[in-house]
């Protein structure tokens, strides 16, 4: 059984151990998880938009989601990139 991420600034073991394709470090903080084959690591999205507006503050949110969409999702072949979500809160 695998145990969730914890919101910790540290990459689990098991992304290091099957050697997952991350992005950098800055982005540590925006990992959620790794899908059930153990082959991805999964991002948060919004996470990583407020990553990139703290390193520019003068970036709209468009700004940001072109430099996502352009320089991070596009960055990696699709068979071994990270998985890109947007988290979604559920209501009871």
């Amino acid at each position: 059984m695998i145990a969730p991420i914890k919101s910790e600034p540290v990459l689990p073991d098991l992304v290091l151990e099957h050697g997952l394709h991350v992005l950098t470090d800055e982005y540590n903080d925006c990992i959620i998880g790794i899908n059930a084959e153990c082959t991805r690591v999964v991002y948060d999205i919004e996470k990583i938009l407020e990553v990139i507006q703290q390193q520019d503050k003068n970036l709209t949110r468009d700004d940001c989601w072109e430099h996502f969409s352009h320089n991070i999702q596009d960055c990696m072949p699709r068979e071994v990139s990270p998985v890109y979500i947007f988290p979604i809160e559920i209501k009871e």
